[in-house]
């Protein structure tokens, strides 16, 4: 028989009441199988491309855990080469903490959805350093009939979205403050002109009283009481004053690492830190930033006690300063080894008269007054915290001179 005549035969039984009455002959010429495989091959392979080449991870794995499929996207967010995985690395390696098992669990169960699928799950895979990623995983479940194969999962790795629903949140943070410090900023300045002139007058005639009247010496005790919870009103008045006020900024690039070391240098020997130990990161270059000088080191001062008396003179307190990889901002950072800012609390830090210090010995003024600063350079300050691992001030600085309006903003 010639080449041409080679022929591929399939024959089926067909039976009647399980008794084989017939048989059908199907008669393939060998042409016709080498298309049908060959088209096959090329359904197989527009397959695996189409698999490799998927923006999202995509892994398969059998009911023992064996992964089948771990496709070019998955490589790159876990670090893992597809040859140490395909038929050697057990799933369970990918999802810490039992998340393998925690997936099978509500996919097998039908209060997640439909069951034997799972959609948009926030979970962790660990990547091959260690490192735990967030990820959105959609999953199912491959049957064969009744019975379980194996299980398909599609991921994307969630670092960005995280990021940008974190900046988000502070950018809207930051915008409710502003509007509530613009509306607290007026009242205060209306509150402060109106203490004024009672508190001098307190002040004048108590001096008066004790200058010109011989008084038993429990009199003169008490009018000393009174003249200094005067004068400590006539401080924290001029306090709102100073916090209400919008004064002019002398804009000029400076050395904000000076100026980081100067206001350092005006503290670091006093008594509350000799058992605080000071890091400095100031390696990186930074370029000089458009700041006031003395508005700035105001802030940076307040953030520095603050983070003493959170840390009750015995700790760690470290200063770092960075560029943004878009180069357009520096970033201050100072940190404390304190007990951490309550979450209820870190939201009402920069509010102003809220002060988690003793009655008589904080205003509530000092992180309100620093906010407002920062916001006139048009920049942002933030801090972040958990509860027993200390707090960390964040502050954002433009690298372009922010635009302002009126005499006495220097470029």
């Amino acid at each position: 028989m010639s080449l041409e005549k080679l022929s591929c035969l399939y024959s089926y039984p067909i039976f009647s009441k399980e008794k084989i009455t017939s048989i059908a002959v199907l008669d393939f010429p060998m042409s016709t199988m080498e298309k049908m495989e060959e088209r096959l091959h090329q359904s197989n392979s527009f397959l695996n491309n189409l698999i490799k080449s998927a923006v999202d991870g995509i892994i398969a794995s059998d009911m023992t855990g064996e992964i089948l499929i771990f496709n070019d996207a998955a490589c790159e967010i876990s670090g893992y080469e597809v040859g140490e995985v395909i038929g050697k690395l057990d799933i369970r390696k990918i999802y810490p903490n039992d998340g393998a098992k925690n997936i099978m669990k509500m996919l097998r169960s039908d209060e997640y959805g439909e069951k034997g699928a799972l959609r948009s799950f926030r979970v962790e895979i660990q990547k091959k350093t260690g490192e735990k990623i967030p990820i959105s995983l959609n999953a199912a479940i491959v049957y064969d009939g009744d019975k379980e194969v194996a299980t398909l999962g599609f991921f994307h790795d969630l670092r960005e979205t995280l990021e940008i629903e974190a900046e988000l949140e502070r950018t809207n943070v930051q915008l409710l403050q502003a509007e509530k410090m613009s509306s607290i900023g007026e009242l205060a300045a209306g509150v402060a002109h109106q203490l004024n002139n009672p508190l001098g007058g307190i002040t004048l005639f108590t001096q008066l009283v004790m200058e010109e009247y011989t008084l038993p010496e429990g009199a003169v005790k008490d009018l000393k009481r009174i003249l200094k919870d005067a004068k400590r009103c006539r401080s924290i008045v001029k306090e709102l004053l100073t916090f209400a006020r919008k004064t002019d900024n002398e804009i000029h690039p400076q050395d904000i690492k000076l100026i980081l070391s100067q206001t350092l240098s005006l503290v670091e020997d006093q008594a509350l830190f000799q058992n605080i130990t000071i890091h400095k990161d100031f390696d990186a270059p930074i370029p000089l930033v458009p700041v006031d000088v003395q508005k700035i080191k105001h802030v940076f001062m307040n953030i520095i006690l603050n983070a003493a008396d959170a840390m009750d003179g015995t700790g760690t307190l470290t200063l770092s300063c960075w560029v943004s990889p878009k180069k357009d901002k520096v970033f201050v950072e100072i940190t404390d080894t304190g007990p951490g800012i309550p979450d209820e609390m870190l939201l009402k830090i920069f509010d102003p008269f809220f002060t988690t210090k003793e009655q008589g010995k904080g205003t509530g003024l000092g992180l309100s007054l620093a906010y407002r600063i920062v916001e006139d350079h048009g920049g942002k300050i933030y801090a972040e915290s958990t509860e027993g691992s200390g707090t960390a001030f964040v502050i954002e600085l433009l690298l372009s001179p922010p635009d302002m309006e009126g005499p006495g903003h220097g470029r």
